[in-house]
Protein backbone atom coordinates (compact mmCIF):
# COMPACT_ATOMS: atom_id res chain seq x y z
CA UNK A 1 0.00 0.00 0.00
CA UNK A 2 1.10 3.89 -0.27
CA UNK A 3 0.46 5.74 2.82
CA UNK A 4 0.70 9.69 3.19
CA UNK A 5 -0.18 11.84 6.28
CA UNK A 6 -2.48 14.49 4.69
CA UNK A 7 -4.99 17.02 6.64
CA UNK A 8 -4.35 15.22 9.61
CA UNK A 9 -5.57 11.67 8.23
CA UNK A 10 -3.84 8.67 6.72
CA UNK A 11 -4.42 8.26 3.06
CA UNK A 12 -3.81 4.76 1.70
CA UNK A 13 -4.03 3.65 -1.86
CA UNK A 14 -3.81 -0.45 -2.36
CA UNK A 15 -1.06 -1.77 -5.03
CA UNK A 16 -3.87 -3.01 -7.16
CA UNK A 17 -5.17 0.27 -7.76
CA UNK A 18 -1.59 2.12 -8.34
CA UNK A 19 -0.90 -0.72 -10.83
CA UNK A 20 -4.17 -0.20 -12.50
CA UNK A 21 -3.38 3.35 -13.30
CA UNK A 22 -0.06 2.69 -14.31
CA UNK A 23 -2.00 0.27 -16.93
CA UNK A 24 -4.20 3.29 -17.62
CA UNK A 25 -1.08 5.51 -18.58
CA UNK A 26 0.56 2.53 -20.79
CA UNK A 27 -3.07 2.20 -22.47
CA UNK A 28 -2.99 5.54 -23.72
CA UNK A 29 0.45 5.41 -24.61
CA UNK A 30 1.01 7.14 -27.90
CA UNK A 31 0.76 4.04 -30.81
CA UNK A 32 3.25 5.56 -33.45
CA UNK A 33 5.95 5.21 -30.07
CA UNK A 34 4.31 1.82 -28.59
CA UNK A 35 7.72 -0.06 -29.00
CA UNK A 36 7.65 -3.61 -30.66
CA UNK A 37 3.07 -3.09 -31.01
CA UNK A 38 2.97 -6.98 -31.48
CA UNK A 39 3.95 -7.70 -28.36
CA UNK A 40 1.41 -5.22 -26.54
CA UNK A 41 -1.20 -6.31 -24.97
CA UNK A 42 1.57 -9.24 -23.75
CA UNK A 43 3.26 -5.58 -22.05
CA UNK A 44 -0.48 -4.64 -20.87
CA UNK A 45 -1.07 -7.46 -19.09
CA UNK A 46 2.19 -7.43 -17.19
CA UNK A 47 1.62 -3.43 -16.44
CA UNK A 48 -1.52 -4.22 -14.73
CA UNK A 49 -0.66 -7.14 -13.03
CA UNK A 50 2.97 -5.70 -12.11
CA UNK A 51 1.53 -5.39 -7.94
CA UNK A 52 -0.26 -8.88 -8.22
CA UNK A 53 2.26 -9.37 -5.36
CA UNK A 54 0.66 -6.57 -2.94
CA UNK A 55 -2.93 -8.24 -2.86
CA UNK A 56 -3.00 -10.24 -0.36
CA UNK A 57 -0.62 -8.31 1.81
CA UNK A 58 -3.01 -5.60 1.63
CA UNK A 59 -5.51 -7.11 2.49
CA UNK A 60 -5.01 -5.72 6.23
CA UNK A 61 -3.09 -3.23 7.99
CA UNK A 62 0.30 -4.28 9.24
CA UNK A 63 1.32 -2.02 11.67
CA UNK A 64 4.66 0.02 12.01
CA UNK A 65 5.38 0.39 15.52
CA UNK A 66 8.44 2.51 14.83
CA UNK A 67 6.69 4.99 12.61
CA UNK A 68 2.94 4.78 14.28
CA UNK A 69 1.65 3.96 10.88
CA UNK A 70 0.71 0.91 8.64
CA UNK A 71 3.89 -0.24 6.80
CA UNK A 72 3.88 0.17 3.40
CA UNK A 73 5.18 -0.92 0.05
CA UNK A 74 8.70 0.86 0.82
CA UNK A 75 8.93 -0.70 4.29
CA UNK A 76 7.27 -3.87 4.32
CA UNK A 77 9.25 -6.84 6.04
CA UNK A 78 11.26 -8.34 3.91
CA UNK A 79 10.50 -11.81 4.36
CA UNK A 80 7.02 -11.55 4.05
CA UNK A 81 7.36 -9.41 0.52
CA UNK A 82 9.86 -11.54 -0.90
CA UNK A 83 7.22 -14.59 -0.43
CA UNK A 84 4.31 -12.10 -2.15
CA UNK A 85 6.54 -11.21 -4.99
CA UNK A 86 7.46 -14.82 -6.08
CA UNK A 87 3.93 -15.89 -5.59
CA UNK A 88 2.87 -12.88 -7.85
CA UNK A 89 5.26 -13.96 -10.67
CA UNK A 90 3.85 -17.25 -10.24
CA UNK A 91 0.52 -15.80 -10.97
CA UNK A 92 1.59 -13.58 -14.35
CA UNK A 93 3.47 -16.89 -15.34
CA UNK A 94 0.38 -18.58 -15.65
CA UNK A 95 -1.39 -16.03 -18.10
CA UNK A 96 1.50 -14.57 -19.38
CA UNK A 97 5.20 -16.11 -19.83
CA UNK A 98 6.30 -12.83 -21.52
CA UNK A 99 4.77 -10.86 -19.16
CA UNK A 100 6.17 -12.30 -16.36
CA UNK A 101 9.82 -11.85 -17.65
CA UNK A 102 9.07 -7.99 -17.61
CA UNK A 103 7.18 -8.41 -13.74
CA UNK A 104 10.65 -10.26 -12.62
CA UNK A 105 13.21 -8.04 -14.29
CA UNK A 106 11.20 -5.39 -12.27
CA UNK A 107 11.12 -6.77 -9.14
CA UNK A 108 14.93 -7.54 -9.05
CA UNK A 109 15.96 -4.40 -9.91
CA UNK A 110 15.32 -3.71 -6.48
CA UNK A 111 17.31 -6.09 -5.11
CA UNK A 112 20.42 -6.08 -7.73
CA UNK A 113 22.77 -4.60 -4.77
CA UNK A 114 21.10 -6.59 -2.01
CA UNK A 115 23.30 -7.79 0.34
CA UNK A 116 20.41 -9.63 2.60
CA UNK A 117 20.99 -13.13 1.81
CA UNK A 118 17.05 -13.38 1.13
CA UNK A 119 17.38 -10.56 -1.19
CA UNK A 120 20.23 -12.26 -2.68
CA UNK A 121 18.14 -15.69 -2.95
CA UNK A 122 15.46 -13.86 -4.86
CA UNK A 123 17.75 -12.11 -7.06
CA UNK A 124 19.02 -15.85 -8.23
CA UNK A 125 15.82 -17.70 -8.44
CA UNK A 126 14.42 -14.69 -11.02
CA UNK A 127 17.28 -14.61 -12.97
CA UNK A 128 16.76 -18.31 -13.02
CA UNK A 129 12.82 -18.13 -14.63
CA UNK A 130 13.66 -15.38 -16.34
CA UNK A 131 16.10 -17.86 -18.11
CA UNK A 132 14.02 -20.67 -18.36
CA UNK A 133 10.68 -18.15 -19.64
CA UNK A 134 13.33 -16.97 -22.08
CA UNK A 135 14.18 -20.01 -23.57
CA UNK A 136 10.22 -20.76 -23.59
CA UNK A 137 8.57 -17.99 -25.41
CA UNK A 138 10.44 -18.37 -28.44
CA UNK A 139 10.81 -14.39 -29.44
CA UNK A 140 12.99 -13.05 -31.81
CA UNK A 141 15.43 -10.29 -31.17
CA UNK A 142 14.15 -11.50 -26.84
CA UNK A 143 16.45 -8.77 -25.25
CA UNK A 144 15.67 -5.81 -27.22
CA UNK A 145 12.11 -6.33 -26.92
CA UNK A 146 12.74 -6.98 -23.21
CA UNK A 147 14.50 -4.00 -22.12
CA UNK A 148 12.53 -1.20 -24.56
CA UNK A 149 9.52 -3.02 -22.49
CA UNK A 150 10.69 -3.00 -19.13
CA UNK A 151 11.30 0.89 -19.49
CA UNK A 152 7.75 1.88 -20.57
CA UNK A 153 6.63 -0.33 -17.44
CA UNK A 154 8.97 1.53 -15.25
CA UNK A 155 8.17 4.54 -16.34
CA UNK A 156 3.86 3.75 -15.73
CA UNK A 157 4.85 3.08 -12.70
CA UNK A 158 6.92 5.95 -11.42
CA UNK A 159 4.46 8.25 -12.98
CA UNK A 160 1.37 6.22 -11.03
CA UNK A 161 3.83 6.70 -7.97
CA UNK A 162 3.90 10.60 -8.69
CA UNK A 163 0.63 10.45 -8.84
CA UNK A 164 -0.17 8.45 -5.83
CA UNK A 165 2.10 9.61 -3.08
CA UNK A 166 2.31 13.19 -4.05
CA UNK A 167 -0.08 15.66 -2.48
CA UNK A 168 -2.09 16.63 -5.24
CA UNK A 169 -1.97 20.67 -6.19
CA UNK A 170 1.80 20.38 -4.66
CA UNK A 171 4.21 22.86 -5.98
CA UNK A 172 7.29 21.29 -7.55
CA UNK A 173 9.70 22.84 -5.16
CA UNK A 174 7.44 20.30 -2.20
CA UNK A 175 7.19 17.53 -4.00
CA UNK A 176 8.52 13.85 -3.00
CA UNK A 177 12.37 14.17 -3.91
CA UNK A 178 12.26 10.71 -5.93
CA UNK A 179 11.21 12.41 -9.03
CA UNK A 180 11.36 16.27 -8.93
CA UNK A 181 14.05 16.29 -11.04
CA UNK A 182 11.85 14.14 -13.70
CA UNK A 183 11.93 10.58 -14.27
CA UNK A 184 15.08 8.38 -15.14
CA UNK A 185 13.65 5.98 -18.17
CA UNK A 186 14.96 7.44 -21.91
CA UNK A 187 12.96 7.27 -24.62
CA UNK A 188 13.42 8.46 -28.91
CA UNK A 189 10.73 10.98 -28.59
CA UNK A 190 12.18 12.09 -25.01
CA UNK A 191 16.10 11.37 -25.13
CA UNK A 192 16.39 13.34 -21.84
CA UNK A 193 13.66 11.66 -20.04
CA UNK A 194 10.13 13.59 -19.05
CA UNK A 195 8.79 15.61 -16.26
CA UNK A 196 5.98 15.99 -14.67
CA UNK A 197 4.48 18.62 -12.65
CA UNK A 198 0.91 19.26 -10.68
CA UNK A 199 -1.07 22.45 -12.16
CA UNK A 200 -3.50 22.41 -9.65
CA UNK A 201 -5.39 19.68 -7.54
CA UNK A 202 -6.50 17.27 -10.56
CA UNK A 203 -3.94 18.13 -13.10
CA UNK A 204 -0.70 16.91 -14.23
CA UNK A 205 1.08 18.08 -16.79
CA UNK A 206 3.60 15.66 -18.74
CA UNK A 207 6.57 16.80 -21.02
CA UNK A 208 7.33 15.72 -23.70
CA UNK A 209 3.94 14.64 -24.10
CA UNK A 210 3.82 10.58 -24.46
CA UNK A 211 0.22 9.68 -25.13
CA UNK A 212 -2.57 9.87 -27.48
CA UNK A 213 -4.37 13.24 -26.19
CA UNK A 214 -4.94 14.45 -23.04
CA UNK A 215 -6.68 11.57 -20.89
CA UNK A 216 -8.48 11.54 -16.90
CA UNK A 217 -8.05 8.44 -14.63
CA UNK A 218 -10.12 7.92 -11.30
CA UNK A 219 -7.90 6.49 -8.76
CA UNK A 220 -9.43 4.79 -5.25
CA UNK A 221 -8.11 5.82 -2.29
CA UNK A 222 -9.57 5.89 1.57
CA UNK A 223 -8.53 7.72 4.41
CA UNK A 224 -8.40 6.09 8.17
CA UNK A 225 -7.53 7.59 11.19
CA UNK A 226 -4.10 8.44 12.55
CA UNK A 227 -4.97 6.18 15.78
CA UNK A 228 -4.34 2.28 15.21
CA UNK A 229 -7.39 1.09 16.43
CA UNK A 230 -9.36 3.28 14.22
CA UNK A 231 -7.45 3.06 11.14
CA UNK A 232 -7.92 -0.54 11.59
CA UNK A 233 -11.69 -0.25 11.86
CA UNK A 234 -11.84 1.92 8.78
CA UNK A 235 -10.08 -0.54 6.44
CA UNK A 236 -12.66 -3.10 7.01
CA UNK A 237 -15.40 -0.71 6.15
CA UNK A 238 -16.17 -0.91 2.23
CA UNK A 239 -16.15 2.98 1.62
CA UNK A 240 -13.48 5.05 -0.11
CA UNK A 241 -12.92 8.11 -1.90
CA UNK A 242 -12.26 8.21 -5.79
CA UNK A 243 -9.64 11.13 -6.79
CA UNK A 244 -9.62 12.30 -10.67
CA UNK A 245 -6.59 13.22 -12.16
CA UNK A 246 -6.53 14.69 -15.90
CA UNK A 247 -2.62 13.99 -17.51
CA UNK A 248 -2.33 16.93 -19.90
CA UNK A 249 0.70 18.50 -22.31
CA UNK A 250 -0.51 21.73 -21.22
CA UNK A 251 3.36 23.88 -20.81
CA UNK A 252 4.85 24.54 -17.42
CA UNK A 253 4.79 27.72 -16.62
Amino acid sequence: MIIKKLNGKLEIIKQQDHAYLSYQIANHWNKEEFPYPELKQEVLFAIRHHDRAWLSLDRELTWNEQKNRPFDFTDYPLTEKLQAYSQGINEVEECSPYGAILCSLHYSSFFKNNQEAEAAVFWQEERKRRQRLGAEVNIHNLEAKIERHVTLLQFCDDLSLYSAMNTPGISKKNELSWFQNGFRQRFSFAPNGMEAAWLDEKQIQVQPFPFEAPFTVRLPFKQTSLNRSEAEGDWYEDKGDIRTITYTSANFS
